[in-house]
């Protein structure tokens, strides 16, 4: 549960205690004095329950997501959409819902099912959410209409958020990703040399994930075989291809391959 939310629980649950004990104070005739200081102890109990109960929660939580980040890791992804979709079920928070919504939806880009990915994020109601959420919201949706070929309309999705998800560029969180759909974008303007900068960015940080990079090395090879710059680009994937534990990555490295065998 995110702040704003325990924060109003807290309260509303105060609210009632409040009311609780004049009910209480009215049966047993007590004094304004005892049942005042009876609704402070009683609030400051519930508070002191009510913090831990709520540690031990997003404690819980973080323990599942990360065990489910290292499933992704290994490409275990079917078992992660899974506990993903467990976890959507087991809350009722709509902040963590959006946000368990946008990470079950890196699954189904990850195996390639970039339509089903964005029919999840495009349900997401921006408002339940923050500012640097929505800025990977809106992100991950240009993203997966870039890799599904729609580059006019990934183009047009820029051309609305572009001072939005230049934000991104400065976070060590999403720098990355965002720095990949710049490159696309990049590229589809023919601004070539722009896209491989935003690449060898993405390549050469020492704290991009493995599945980051290879995904940056997939198009940066891809973009160098189409500037006729092939032998480098051509053993770089043939590398990925053996060692990803992506589907779509490893897919998309073997697509590239193939064509370039039938020159």
């Amino acid at each position: 549960m995110n702040l704003k939310n325990t924060i109003i629980r807290v309260l509303f649950f105060g609210v009632l205690l409040g009311i609780l004990m004049m009910i209480v104070g009215r049966v047993f005739h007590l004094s304004e004095d005892s049942l005042f200081m009876t609704l402070i102890i009683s609030y400051i109990v519930f508070i002191i329950i009510m913090i831990p109960y709520q540690m031990r929660k997003r404690k819980l939580l973080t323990h599942k997501m990360g065990a489910l980040l290292r499933k992704l890791d290994k490409g275990d992804i079917d078992n992660y959409i899974i506990g993903m979709k467990k976890l959507l079920n087991e809350t009722e928070d709509k902040y963590l819902k959006s946000m368990l919504t946008i990470n079950m939806a890196i699954g189904y880009t990850l195996k390639g099912e970039f339509e089903q990915a964005n029919a999840y994020l495009e349900c997401i109601n921006v408002n339940s959410i923050d500012k640097r959420s929505q800025m990977l919201l809106y992100n991950n949706i240009t993203l997966n209409v870039f890799w599904a070929g729609e580059t006019k309309k990934a183009c047009v999705i820029m051309e609305c958020y572009e001072d939005f998800l230049k934000e991104g560029l400065k976070l060590p969180y999403f720098k990355n990703s965002v720095g990949e759909t710049f490159a696309l974008w990049s590229f589809a303007l023919g601004k070539r040399e722009q896209g491989f900068t935003y690449l060898e960015n993405i390549i050469k940080e020492e704290t991009t994930k493995s599945m980051e990079k290879q995904s940056a090395q997939v198009l940066w090879a891809k973009e160098k075989i189409a500037d006729n710059e092939i032998t480098e680009a051509e053993k770089l994937l043939k590398y990925i291809f053996d060692n990803t534990q992506i589907p779509y990555i490893k897919k998309e490295a073997e697509n590239i391959l193939q064509k370039l065998n039938q020159l």
